[in-house]
């Protein structure tokens, strides 16, 4: 009524948010003001509108907008776009859109009342769907994410130290800028420095380019960060006032224990100094530091600026008001945070791991990496297994499973076998590491194609590692993409068995925003509540008895299979 249809429809199926201006530049308000103002235009202008002096505008109906509302084929027209966008982008994921679909074809057919009845009785069945509870319970768990399970900081963080401007450094500090913290930026040199400099006001750029991000705020985050390098003798006298120091540097032990050493002698007593790695054990790290109790672990993932989730990882002796200042940072920073227990991988990249190694297996057993690719894609997941071993970087897909690699507890054991993953080793000296070197399992040579070719010489490389007996090309795609997120929900069932995580939903939450599990599932533990654990147990042992032991259900499974108890809620009866 207020905007027309097909705009309204825009609105409501991409759940778009508008500025006060384009809102009444829409007619959707009418009128805007300043914040400080707002109760008292609110008096006026309802005074105005009791004594007939203000009247509500009446929408004028152009020709297109009288042909879309008014007529059946125009209608059709419409609503026939609206479901092929709609089927596009939620692939017959999220059937709320095709409910505001009906309501609204029902109300401009059939009048207000019947618009009504239609979206009560499609708002009814949807609250009782699985997506629905699968999505309020993500909505619950990162409101929960937004408290601090370590209690109040007594003296937040105000000046942060980053070290290292690459992409992870160059993140942090931007996220960072733009909440008020101020930023020291250090690289080594000014090459490096510059880089990063430059990737924090090109994103800052683009925002205040689509209003974003207003001029103010964009100066005031850019004049927040300090850039510094060795060349500058003040550089550690900036450090000396630093609050808290998070290092994205070189993912080598003995380069953290060099930076720590450095930093311990730079800052203060009280300063924490944090580690953005991804894999290396926290207490580690820790090992050689005067202060152990001021170490602590935040696994930021990339691109920072974008992806939501942050790890805090305490090691043994890391004091409770250094997690508190740590979590607040990322609250603050607005990151969804989970607390995580030191060990290898942490929470996210210990699933990830045996997930990419049964990727590798079903490759070396046959299977097709274009269909391993949509196979995932048409489960939900943004990206399929072997594009995100490209986007990640085939080297640092092999750091990640090679760093879960070992004897059990401390390491996944036999729960990382089932494939060769010294392939991964054989494509990293062939030079081919991803997007990022221009092949991969893909071909990046041709910049205009949507779809990337196989790699050819990757290929070749494949057909050394085939498995001499198993076969997976005949595999269908639900089956591919069925193995290898049971590898990883087996994995997040032993990080909840152990204490890795603090309990199911913060599996959920990590996972989701972590790697993009498929929300409408709700994360691991969710799905495995809608599937049953008996069910997942039963697919879980004919995989293990054809294939081996790395598909042997948990017994926290079991035990959950055998009492018909979800991980969520209540027990089941």
């Amino acid at each position: 009524k207020l905007i027309g249809a097909a705009k309204a429809l825009d609105l409501m199926l991409t759940g778009k948010q508008l500025k006060a201006e384009r809102a009444k530049k829409m007619s959707l308000v009418d009128f805007t003001c300043d914040a400080n103002a707002l109760e008292r235009t609110a008096v006026a202008v309802a005074m105005q509108a009791a004594d007939g002096s203000i009247k509500p505008k009446k929408r004028k109906l152009g020709w297109t907008d009288w042909f879309l509302e008014k007529t059946a084929p125009g209608r059709s027209i419409m609503f026939g776009q609206a479901e092929k966008q709609v089927a596009k982008q939620s692939k017959g994921k999220y059937p709320a859109p095709y409910g505001i679909l009906a309501s609204v074809r029902a109300g401009l057919e059939g009048g207000h009342v019947a618009g009504s009845k239609v979206e009560r009785e499609r708002f009814a069945k949807l609250a009782t769907t699985p997506e629905s509870a699968a999505l309020r319970g993500l909505f619950f768990g990162s409101t929960e994410c937004k408290k601090n399970p370590f209690g109040t900081v007594a003296t937040p963080v105000m000046t942060m130290g980053v070290l290292g401007a690459g992409l992870m450094g160059a993140g942090i500090a931007e996220v960072s800028a733009t909440k008020s913290m101020r930023v020291l930026l250090k690289d080594r040199d000014l090459k490096g420095l510059s880089r990063g400099e430059a990737q924090i006001t090109g994103n800052l750029g683009k925002k205040l380019t689509k209003n974003r991000l207003t001029k103010y705020a964009h100066d005031t985050a850019v004049s927040r960060i300090i850039g510094l390098t060795d060349a500058h003798a003040s550089w550690k006298r900036h450090f000396a006032q630093a609050d808290m120091v998070i290092e994205a540097v070189f993912e080598e032990m003995g380069v953290k224990h060099k930076v720590v050493a450095e930093m311990e002698a730079i800052v203060g007593d009280k300063c924490i100094i944090a580690s953005n790695t991804s894999t290396l054990p926290i207490g580690e790290i820790a090992s050689v530091a005067k202060r152990p109790q001021n170490i602590v672990g935040m696994h930021y993932f990339s691109p920072v600026d974008k992806m939501p989730l942050l790890e805090v990882i305490p090691h043994a002796g890391t004091s409770k008001e250094v997690c508190a200042a740590a979590v607040d940072v990322g609250i603050r920073q607005g990151k969804t945070v989970i607390a995580v227990k030191d060990v290898p991988g942490f929470y996210v990249n210990r699933c990830l791991g045996p997930f990419l190694a049964e990727a590798v297996a079903l490759i070396q057993q046959g299977a097709d990496p274009l269909n391993l690719n949509s196979a995932l894609t048409d489960f939900g997941m943004p990206v399929g297994g072997v594009t995100l071993a490209d986007e990640v970087g085939i080297d640092v897909s092999r750091h990640v499973v090679n760093n879960l690699v070992g004897e059990q507890p401390k390491f996944l054991g036999v729960r990382m076998e089932g494939a060769d993953l010294t392939m991964l080793d054989a494509f990293v000296e062939a030079g081919f590491l991803g997007r990022k070197a221009g092949k991969g399992f893909f071909d990046y040579s041709d910049k205009q194609a949507k779809v990337k070719p196989i790699n050819k010489e990757a290929l070749a490389i494949i057909d050394k590692f085939r498995h001499p007996s198993k076969k997976a090309d005949t595999l269908s795609k639900p089956e591919l993409a069925e193995r290898m997120v049971l590898r990883f929900l087996i994995e997040a069932v032993h990080c909840l068995e152990t204490g890795v995580i603090r309990n199911a939903r913060d599996g959920d939450i990590g996972a989701v925003f972590g790697i993009g599990f498929p929300p409408f599932l709700g994360g691991p533990f969710m799905y495995m509540d809608k599937l049953g654990a008996k069910t997942v147990v039963e697919k879980l042992s004919v995989l293990q008895k054809e294939h081996g032991d790395q598909f042997a259900p948990p017994k926290l499974l079991l035990e959950h299979a055998q009492s018909g108890r979800p991980f969520h809620g209540p027990a089941s009866a």
